[in-house]
């Protein structure tokens, strides 16, 4: 029974580790240069424009909330590139996803702010002082 209880507690503490890892990842992400990318997303960062890039899969029911939310932020805030982590995985390589949904707010060609799971709509929109 204690061996039981010892993998139990293991696997609980290997999620919690996994979880800090990928916050700590994305906090680490501010604030640094983002990276050269083809496309839309590419030309709208080399403009310097605002420009929020928000990572989904088809299959993530997570990104469903996050869909939800974004209508929200797009009410005033109209620069939002959806990407698909799936098809476009070489995007989502760069920018260093590893799950989603992820948003990433993109400001004068710097990571203003790096976003893993659902984000409110409040968040969002005061990162980008709307």
């Amino acid at each position: 029974m204690t061996n039981f209880i010892y993998v139990v507690v293991g696997i609980i503490l290997l999620f919690v580790l996994l979880q800090v890892s990928l916050r700590m990842r994305s906090w680490f992400r501010k604030g640094k240069s983002a990276p050269q990318v083809d496309g839309k997303l590419g030309q709208q960062i080399k403009r310097g424009t605002p420009v929020i890039a928000y990572f989904y899969s088809p299959s993530c029911s997570a990104c469903r909330v996050q869909e939800k939310n974004l209508q929200q932020v797009q009410e005033k805030f109209k620069n939002i590139m959806r990407i698909n982590a799936g098809k476009e995985h070489q995007t989502a390589r760069q920018f260093g996803v590893m799950g989603t949904p992820t948003t990433v707010v993109i400001e004068n060609g710097i990571i203003k702010n790096y976003f893993v799971g659902v984000t409110p709509a409040s968040k969002l929109l005061n990162t980008l002082n709307v």
